[in-house]
Formats: C-alpha cells, sequence, structure tokens
C-alpha cells in the first residue's frame, strides 16, 4: 500500500484510490496492520511504514501529525515552551497543540499528543511550517506563553501579589529565556484577546521587565 503524495492517509483514502466500499477498505487495511505496511495514528488515520522509514526527521514528522490528528490546531503551550527553553524539557515526547475543537488526547507509536480547546477568539498568533511539500502550524513563543497561563486556573487570581508569587516563584518558567521583544508581542496578543485574566498577568509580567529596565539603569549608573 503507497500513497506517493500524502504523509498521513485515511479509510477515505484507501477507498478513493482502490476503488473499494467501506467493509473492503476495512479489509484491506486490517490486512495491511498485519503486514506491517500501514501504521495505526488513530481510528481512522494512519502512516504507511515506507513513510515512516524513509523520514530522517521523526520530530517533525511527529509535529505534522499532530496538525492532523486533531483539525484545525496549531502547536503551542509546553511543548512550544520546553523548545524556547522557558520551561525545562520532559523526558517523554507530548506533542501539546490548541485546537478549536474539543479537548483530547492521543497516543502512539510516534508519542503522545494532547489537544486543549481554546475560544476561536483566541485562536490566532502561530506561524506556518513546512514539512515536505505541506505545511503545519506552530504557536509564537509569545503565543505559547499566553495560551500555557490563559489555560492553567493557578493563575486565574485577582490578586497581582499572588500571581506574582505564582509567575516568578512557585512556576518553572524560565523568564531570563523571554525578551522584552516577546513581551511586546505577548502584550499584542492580550489587547486582541480582550480577556480580563490576561491583562491582569500583562500587568504583573509587565512590571517585572520594568524592573528588569530599572535595575539596569541603576548598575549602569553605579559602575
Amino acid at each position: 500500500m503507497y500513497f506517493r503524495a500524502q504523509i498521513c492517509i485515511t479509510k477515505e483514502d484507501i477507498m478513493s484510490e482502490f476503488q473499494l466500499n467501506s467493509q473492503a477498505a476495512q479489509a484491506r487495511i486490517k490486512r495491511a496492520f498485519k503486514s506491517g505496511s500501514l501504521l495505526p495514528l488513530r481510528k481512522g488515520l494512519y502512516l504507511t511504514s515506507a513513510s515512516y522509514n524513509h523520514e530522517s526527521n521523526r520530530v517533525e514528522l511527529a509535529e505534522f501529525v499532530a496538525s492532523k490528528l486533531r483539525s484545525p490546531s496549531y502547536i503551542s503551550l509546553e511543548y512550544v515552551l520546553e523548545r524556547s527553553h522557558l520551561l525545562p524539557p520532559r523526558s517523554v515526547l507530548s506533542v501539546t497543540s490548541i485546537t478549536d475543537d474539543q479537548t483530547s488526547t492521543f497516543e502512539n507509536f510516534l508519542g503522545n499528543f494532547v489537544y486543549r480547546n481554546i475560544k476561536p477568539s483566541c485562536y490566532f498568533g502561530f506561524e506556518e511550517v513546512k514539512f515536505r511539500d505541506q505545511v503545519y502550524h506552530v504557536a509564537t513563543k509569545a503565543k505559547a506563553l499566553f495560551d500555557y497561563l490563559y489555560l492553567r486556573p493557578e493563575f486565574g487570581s485577582r490578586s497581582e501579589k499572588y500571581l506574582r508569587i505564582q509567575l516568578f516563584k512557585k512556576s518553572s518558567l524560565q523568564w531570563e529565556n523571554f525578551s522584552e521583544g516577546d513581551f511586546e508581542q505577548f502584550e499584542s496578543y492580550v489587547w486582541k484577546s480582550n480577556s480580563f485574566k490576561m491583562m491582569r498577568l500583562r500587568r504583573v509580567v509587565g512590571a517585572y521587565f520594568e524592573g528588569k529596565k530599572f535595575d539596569a539603569w541603576r548598575k549602569q549608573l553605579l559602575a
């Protein structure tokens, strides 16, 4: 079983390619599983073993597959924050994504895939990544942080003092790897979201960066 132009294939693709009805296509899929020529990603979505064996970059393959397991979606949250050194890495590959569909989790031979729902008005802030002749979407560092803070309840307090403790003392966020330019982009996402929770967080994070500027200025003055 070989599809030249496709990376991920569906049961419908098999029905169309071989002119089969649903029952015959399912029987063909079972034979392909048994022979090892087809690998399951989730119910109804598959990867050919030939495509898998010829792909040297398995990380990018997993990222692309994430975009197909749940669509529309974009990679964000812990996965992007770890890759950007804003969170320490985990030992098990887990691709975390944002979707405007329902929250869900998938596990297959490529790893774990976690999808968190966000409201449509916050579904933005991602960039296009090319993989072979296709594309998938990945959040900017600033949007991955936005999504992470937006979805986690421990950052929902109305107390800015409590938020400072959560953000800068209790969380694993490595703020030294978040630049002023990243913060400016983060701010733009906050204004676009029109979220009161995120506006409070923007004030707290903004005060942190203002404090860093003051410390740098004071060091220069005293040098």
